[in-house]
């Protein structure tokens, strides 16, 4: 059986039990319009030193407003806790609506020397809606415009793509 049956034969379809996670990432009080489209969005550059591979997420609309998504602060490692900070974005997509935008938020990993996507947020007319959290996110992307959503989950190295799931 080829990976591709595989994961089909895998997916599952999830409407509830999922964490709303909102601590990884806040943004402005700006609220744009309930019919404004989303025009552009981009990422600013890290800060330069260590800690932050990207900067924080502009999302602009058509009504003018602006709503930036900024990371966490960073946080130290100590003897009793291993931190590991959500340190970037990747992996930005629009949804066909144009109201609706997801990413991915990366993680500093124990395991390798560069952070992992963990989380998959789904943001909407200025706000979260939803953040899905796993395992390393391998592919994610919108499905019937922004009405669900499909996550491919998996492990960071090996032979196995990982577990689909279609979601929203």
């Amino acid at each position: 059986m080829n990976s591709i049956a595989r994961i089909s034969l895998m997916t599952l379809m999830v409407a509830a039990g999922l964490t709303l996670s909102l601590s990884a990432q806040s943004h402005e009080a700006k609220s744009p319009s309930p019919n404004a489209r989303i025009t552009k969005f981009f990422l600013d550059e890290a800060e330069r030193g260590p800690g932050y591979h990207t900067g924080p997420l502009h999302i602009i609309y058509s009504d003018g407003t602006e709503v930036v998504q900024k990371l966490p602060p960073l946080k130290k490692s100590t003897e009793r806790e291993n931190v590991f900070n959500t340190v970037g974005f990747s992996d930005v997509q629009l949804a066909d609506d144009e109201k609706t935008l997801g990413w991915a938020l990366n993680v500093e990993n124990c395991c390798t020397s560069y952070p992992i996507p963990l989380t998959v947020v789904v943001f909407r007319t200025g706000k979260v809606l939803h953040s899905f959290e796993e395992r390393m996110v391998w592919k994610w992307m919108f499905l019937q415009g922004s009405k669900q959503l499909a996550i491919v989950w998996g492990t960071t190295h090996g032979p196995e793509v990982g577990d689909y799931r279609s979601t929203i």
